[in-house]
């Protein structure tokens, strides 16, 4: 089962760990609005840890949101794919999306801030 994860030392831009002027919540509700508007399950939410577990069909993703500080929010995905053909392209799709729908709210700090 083909797997990819985003980090602050990809060599892909779009799996390079992003940074937004926001806060957890912000965030996590910008995240959860587009997993909704993406028909995907939201399997569990736990603030604790600060993950939240989506899937559908042959597409799992556990997201990790981490507030660096009270305005600066990272976001990381570790993401399972079962699809024979175009796993790439598909989960960095998916990445884009998520990065799209949290730009038009709010400001992209950078990415791989903290190499």
């Amino acid at each position: 089962m083909p797997q990819f994860e985003t980090s602050e030392n990809a060599k892909i831009y779009e799996l390079q760990t992003h940074y937004y002027k926001a806060s957890y919540d912000q965030i996590k509700e910008v995240y959860l609005d587009t997993l909704k508007r993406l028909k995907h399950e939201i399997v569990s939410v736990n603030d604790d840890y600060c993950e939240i577990f989506s899937e559908i069909p042959h597409f799992s993703v556990n997201a990790k949101i981490i507030m660096q500080t009270p305005k600066e929010t990272s976001i990381d995905f570790y993401i399972d794919s079962e699809y024979l053909l175009g796993n790439k392209r598909k989960t960095i799709k998916f990445i884009d999306t998520i990065y799209e729908d949290i730009e038009k709210k709010y400001e992209l700090k950078g990415v791989s801030l903290n190499k």
